[in-house]
């Protein structure tokens, strides 16, 4: 089990991604106080790991975590520290690890297999994590207590309005017991997002860029000069030569000819090497080369700009794909889009998780309602409210088949909510609903 300290606003993203990327249905949160659910608080706390056991396979459960750490959450980045947190990380895990913000960058941990806080603690948790949660979510206080389910595969979610002896632990079998989907329906969703994905890049045309050498440089003075960093850097050589005139002035003079010569001229990359070359040797021999500062440098520079005009360095060029290549790249997406269609029919005839949901509902509780949320907005929220009297059986509503032992199922929690459980899971699991790791 990790422990992050984190706030609801800033927790809840990343669990609720995390959620989908590992391929479960649904993200449940328990939005319920002692005072209001005193019997589901204490079903929660008792059959904690049969709770986890029959959700963990297929529903992710926010939970809350009594430990809130201030000082450690101001000294640390919560948002960079949630990203380098996440379900993959836990894969290896024998149990589960308690990880909190560390003195560096990296975070301290120890194991932690059991549910470390006590039944009071836990339960004062729940209940002050109740408000953040329902805000966050936008339910209103008049709906509560209830239990949200995120259906992260359908297009609208579910609130369940619990009744005082409702069992969350009947609640979550019926769920569970029956999902909405079909025996290798785990497989086809896989398939259908990465081929969603690979759609999305097949309608993109795969162009590429290419290095490529300038195969006609300027190498002669006048295409030289047509090069603004080279007619700089002999407009400036022009310039220093008149400022050492009064050095040497036979010296100067049959500088000022012969470049006054070689820029009328269309001489070839060699000769203005040769002369610029000339320049820094006469000024090293020149018995007064002290008064002449600065101009051998000089030579030097407009030397180097004539070698970078005349040999270029290769430049990055976009290619477009070729016919060929583009009519083989449209072929693979129309394949692509045409199993995508048939997965996306296949799996639009279930009844979804969120059908499951309503329908589990209604046997625990009896005659309900059912109406979308007006919260402002697109709300894909849908209430199933009681309105009859509730169905015959155990008033208490508490079932446990798990009384000790270790968790056998893994299950998402978050919560205070200013730190996260996350139980690691396993490699597979057997019968149909096997799921690989995804990459």
């Amino acid at each position: 089990m990790w422990k992050a300290p984190i706030t609801a606003a800033e927790a809840l993203p990343y669990v609720v991604d995390a959620a989908r990327r590992e391929g479960y249905l649904g993200l449940m949160v328990i939005l319920a106080r002692t005072a209001e659910a005193r019997l589901l608080h204490g079903e929660l706390i008792q059959d904690w790991t049969s709770i986890h056991d029959v959700t963990g396979q297929r529903i992710a459960v926010l939970c809350p975590d009594p430990e809130f750490l201030p000082s450690e959450r101001m000294r640390h980045s919560s948002s960079e520290y949630w990203t380098r947190l996440t379900i993959d990380d836990a894969a290896e895990l024998p149990f589960t690890r308690l990880l909190v913000p560390g003195r560096g960058r990296l975070p301290i941990g120890r194991i932690a297999p059991l549910r470390p806080d006590s039944a009071d603690a836990q339960q004062a948790a729940w209940t002050e994590a109740v408000g953040r949660c329902a805000a966050y979510f936008r339910i209103p206080e008049r709906r509560l207590p209830a239990v949200l389910v995120l259906c992260l595969r359908d297009e609208r979610d579910v609130l369940v309005e619990l009744r005082e002896h409702t069992s969350l632990y009947r609640l979550c079998k019926n769920i569970a017991s029956h999902p909405g989907f079909e025996p290798g329906d785990e497989a086809r969703w896989v398939e259908h997002d990465e081929l969603t994905e690979r759609a999305k890049s097949l309608a993109i045309g795969h162009g590429h860029f290419e290095l490529v050498a300038d195969d006609d440089p300027p190498r002669t003075m006048r295409r030289l000069l047509a090069v603004p960093e080279v007619r700089a850097q002999f407009e400036g050589l022009r310039k220093h030569l008149g400022r050492i005139a009064h050095v040497d002035p036979e010296q100067h003079l049959a500088w000022c000819r012969a470049l006054d010569e070689l820029t009328e001229s269309d001489a070839d990359q060699g000769a203005v090497l040769e002369f610029l070359e000339g320049i820094g040797q006469a000024v090293g021999a020149h018995p007064r080369r002290k008064e002449l500062p600065g101009l051998a440098t000089k030579a030097r520079k407009v030397e180097h700009a004539v070698r970078k005009a005349a040999d270029p360095p290769p430049r990055s060029r976009w290619f477009p794909e070729s016919p060929e290549a583009e009519s083989a790249r449209e072929a693979q997406l129309a394949l692509t889009r045409a199993r995508l269609a048939e997965l996306e029919s296949e799996l639009s005839s279930r009844p979804g998780l969120a059908a499951a949901c309503e329908t589990a509902a209604k046997a625990e509780l009896g005659a309900c309602e059912v109406a979308q949320l007006n919260l402002g907005g697109s709300s894909r929220i849908h209430a199933v409210t009681p309105i009859g009297p509730a169905p015959e059986g155990d008033p208490g509503g508490t079932t446990s088949n798990v009384s000790s032992g270790s968790v056998g199922g893994n299950v998402v929690q978050a919560g205070h909510i200013d730190a996260v459980h996350i139980h690691h899971r396993a490699r597979s699991f057997g019968g149909w609903w096997r799921r690989g790791r995804r990459e």
